[in-house]
Order: structure tokens, then sequence, then C-alpha cells
């Protein structure tokens, strides 16, 4: 498998497993510490794989941008999509991003219920 699905699956996987350990050793809280471990990982993941996509595209890159979409990928992704695929295709990448992340906020829930109903219930 390349390394671009690669990332996809890991960051999948660590949203479940964070809303899983979440709900196990802190049960009803808004926030926990594991979610700065899902934070600052899921920012290293997506900035591997921005890295890998600007290399396999042949899009150079600046410490500027490198620090944008490590410090708010939401914005320095979108500007990333943009200026590397065109309006159309960047449109549709920003979209699809979106659609990741909400779907990996998903994923975290899920965790949460399958520990619930799984082994607190």
């Amino acid at each position: 498998m390349s390394p671009k699905p690669t990332i996809a699956l890991v960051i999948a996987g660590l949203s479940f497993a964070t809303g899983a350990i979440a709900q196990y050793y802190w049960p009803g809280a808004s926030q926990s510490p594991i979610d700065w471990f899902h934070v600052i990982s899921g920012a290293v993941l997506l900035f591997a794989w921005y890295r890998i996509d600007s290399k396999q595209r042949g899009y150079k890159t600046s410490p500027w941008l490198d620090a944008g979409v490590f410090a708010i990928a939401i914005v320095g992704l979108t500007y990333y999509f943009f200026r590397s695929r065109g309006a159309k295709s960047g449109a549709i990448a920003t979209l699809l991003f979106l659609a990741a992340m909400l779907a990996a906020g998903m994923l975290t829930l899920a965790g949460q219920y399958a520990t619930y109903y799984a082994v607190q219930v």
C-alpha cells in the first residue's frame, strides 16, 4: 500500500482509539489528556501526507507553507490544494479534506460509543 492511504488509515485508527481511550479513562469528560496526543499526532500525520503529496506533484513548498500546514491545517492545506491543483481540483480536494476530518470526528465518537456499550454498560 502506498504511503498516503496508509497515513489516512492511521489517522482513522487514531481517531477511533482516541475516542475509546478517552471514554474508558475519562468517561463523560468533554476533553481529556489524550486529546492533546491526538491533536499533535494528527498534525504530524497530516504534515507527512502533505510532504509526500507535494513531492509526488513536484510542488515546491516554502517554510511558511510548511508551518501553516502544521500549525493550522485547515488554512494551510486549503491554500496548498488550490496552489498545487488549480481552482476546480483544489476545491474538490478541499471538500474531500473536510469530509475526511468530519469522518475522523465521527470515528472518535464511534470509539466513545463502542467503549461505553462494550465495556462500561
